[in-house]
């Protein structure tokens, strides 16, 4: 077991150093001015002697791997640099935003696993009946709507026509302390992510239930004069849950993509807006670090799914050390 996990954390290595050189290359050789996050729209009006010292000063006129071996130099001490666009040390910026990302995909999280479970129970004990047909079909129909495209709708039916809930931002200023104002805030993202990913986990709870009350064991508890629902919650939901939070564990990459389009959509001061925000202006450090911290957090999510699939089913190990 020690040695099959040695080998995943190799391979989560090898997989964080080639995503920090594929970032920092494509990054790099993009098209576009990094001096725009320095300057704004006054670049443009900057004499050509401010303009070449200022790459100096960056570093940008060196060589690309020499760039990167320095950014790599200065990440493995702890220093991520500092951000062209915000002015501050890229560790602080960070800092400011992932808590609000770490609320928002941690409540999708916790949201998508009660949710799925509740829907998936209720048609498995309903099984061909119009409330499982009606469950199975809704949850089908939303996971296959584009996320961006149910974020337009609620905006412009809850925000913009019935102006019940904020369409962007975290709190309203002046209300960071104000636990209600927050919530508000979280409401319309949390319902977009949730609906992305409650069809498929839903439909997977029912399945997986259906097919356990086809088991043998199954007809002896109906023999001592358990109700289907009993059966369900006394087994097959016991002997499914490890399958679940493996899904969801493995699921995780797709959850955060998600999230951080829907930050992106929402204006809500997460990771993910972030990331597009340097993206978009060339802030080279703020997006090596954004990435970066969220790749390995992806990469430990896919480390402990792999451990996790490996001690319930050795099978599984196996194959990995093949």
């Amino acid at each position: 077991m020690m040695k099959f996990i040695f080998k995943k954390i190799r391979e989560s290595i090898l997989t964080i150093i080639i995503l920090s050189f594929g970032v920092f290359m494509i990054s790099h050789l993009a098209p576009g001015d990094p001096l725009v996050s320095v300057y704004g729209s006054g670049v443009e009006r900057i004499s050509s002697e401010v303009r070449e010292q200022a790459i100096e000063d960056l570093a940008l006129n060196k060589p690309l791997m020499y760039q990167y071996g320095i950014w790599v130099k200065n990440s493995i001490k702890g220093d991520l640099g500092y951000s062209y666009k915000y002015k501050m040390p890229v560790k602080d910026v960070i800092n400011t935003h992932l808590p609000n990302t770490v609320l928002l995909i941690g409540l999708c999280l916790i949201l998508t696993f009660i949710l799925s479970i509740m829907f998936g129970l209720v048609a498995a004990l309903n099984e061909g009946k119009l409330i499982d047909r009606v469950i199975t079909r809704c949850t089908t129909l939303l996971y296959c709507i584009p996320g961006f495209w149910i974020s337009l709708i609620l905006i412009l039916v809850f925000s913009v026509n019935l102006r019940m809930l904020p369409s962007s931002g975290v709190y309203d200023i002046g209300k960071e302390n104000d636990i209600l104002n927050r919530i508000s805030h979280l409401i319309l993202p949390l319902t977009v992510i949730v609906i992305g990913h409650l069809g498929y986990y839903s439909n997977f709870v029912r399945n997986k239930v259906l097919e356990e009350l086809k088991e043998d064991y199954i007809l002896l508890a109906r023999a001592k004069g358990l109700s289907k629902s009993q059966i369900i919650v006394r087994h097959p939901l016991k002997k499914i849950m490890p399958s679940i939070i493996i899904l969801m564990s493995l699921s995780f990459s797709h959850l955060i993509a998600g999230g951080f389009v829907v930050e992106y959509i929402f204006s809500y001061p997460g990771l993910g807006q972030l990331i597009f925000e340097s993206a978009k202006y060339h802030d080279y450090p703020l997006l090596m670090g954004g990435v970066m911290l969220t790749g390995i957090i992806v990469v430990l999510a896919s480390l402990v799914s792999d451990i996790l699939s490996s001690l319930i089913d050795p099978r599984l190990k196996e194959r990995g050390m093949n």
